[in-house]
């Protein structure tokens, strides 16, 4: 299952991206992507947080990973028993033109492809015009009406293709059988997240100054995104934290603080 979106998602699209890719990941499906920042990182790094396997696809030589920064990651792939598969031979730099044909690529290898968040144009995008052309699945994720990245996802779902708001969902559009989607213990929890205890204890991770995303804290914490974003969601419900541009700051309170 390919799974591929935006490279500057929003909080939620990265956390679904993890999320949805985990819970595949458990129920024995292999997830590709493109080893690319935003949501191909959080697939790869939900994948191996499910105890699976993830193939990335690149659009460089294998001997280069890009971006430099997903060194690491590319390494757990590997070690996880992954794969890292290119089209282009040793020592090919990255290249604009090279990512379509990479994203074609991920397309063929699958069996179907889920768009998380996609702008008008995307790269993501192309990745599901390719499946459609080779007669495979599209499915999309919805999001907010007033983000621009949901402007591609709710194209997509407008002109046919399948909505997931869970794993369940890409589980039955892959054919999986019902014994497995029946089974509460072997079937993949639904999207979302439960409130972890120990909420409070992520205050001390944030400052009443600089702005701290929900991917940068999970990824200090080496937490998932999505119980990350949960834990500062009650936060911020609470008084304790607020959101400031793409991140969150501890909020000042007047007076006493609780304990």
């Amino acid at each position: 299952m390919a799974i591929v979106g935006s490279r500057r998602p929003s909080p939620y699209g990265e956390a679904v991206a993890e999320q949805l890719a985990a819970d595949l990941a458990r129920a024995g499906v292999i997830v590709v992507s493109g080893l690319a920042l935003g949501c191909d990182a959080a697939a790869h790094r939900g994948a191996l947080v499910g105890g699976g396997v993830t193939i990335a696809v690149m659009g460089t030589g294998v001997d280069i990973v890009y971006p430099a920064a997903h060194f690491q990651l590319a390494e757990e792939i590997l070690a996880a028993g992954g794969a890292l598969v290119s089209q282009f031979a040793d020592g090919t730099a990255p290249r604009r033109h090279n990512f379509p044909a990479r994203n074609q690529t991920m397309a063929a290898l699958s069996d179907a492809v889920v768009v998380v968040e996609a702008v008008q144009g995307s790269g993501a995008l192309i990745t599901a015009e390719a499946a459609l052309d080779l007669h495979k699945e599209v499915m999309a994720v919805p999001g907010s009406i007033f983000s621009p990245l949901s402007v591609g996802t709710h194209a997509l779902i407008r002109d046919g293709a399948g909505l997931v708001q869970n794993a369940r969902d890409v589980l039955a559009a892959l054919g999986v059988g019902r014994e497995v989607l029946d089974d509460p213990l072997g079937a993949p929890s639904r999207l979302g997240f439960e409130l972890p205890e120990g909420r409070d204890g992520m205050l001390v991770h944030l400052s009443d100054v600089l702005t701290v995303s929900a991917a940068e804290l999970a990824r200090k914490l080496h937490l998932p995104v999505a119980e990350v974003l949960g834990r500062l969601t009650s936060l911020e419900l609470d008084g304790a934290v607020r959101r400031h541009g793409t991140g969150y700051v501890r909020a000042l309170r007047r007076g006493k603080e609780r304990a």
